[in-house]
């Protein structure tokens, strides 16, 4: 008999902790975004190959892009990414 109450009660849990999770992180990650690509941008003048200076670039472009368009968790891996491949500490 209480098997469907605390089924419903889980359900309640799980969806108020994603819409929480969804709320807190994103306006971090927002303003995270930014600091990335001024990251990248402060080290393309240590890249010495033209290959991971232009792959720097459009990352940076691209992460502020998708920053813009308000698709932060998609600009953070981007932006990671580069700053991993050039040794970039983020």
């Amino acid at each position: 008999p209480g098997e469907p109450r605390m089924i419903k009660r889980i359900l309640l849990i799980a969806a108020v902790a994603a819409f929480a999770g969804a709320t807190f992180t994103t306006p971090a990650q927002a303003a995270h975004c930014p600091k990335d690509v001024k990251k990248i941008k402060a080290a393309l003048s240590m890249i010495k190959d033209a290959k991971m200076m232009t792959m720097a670039k459009d990352a940076a472009n691209e992460g502020l892009a998708l920053h813009k368009a308000k698709k932060h968790g998609e600009a953070i891996k981007v932006l990671h990414a580069a700053m991993e491949k050039n040794g970039i500490k983020h």
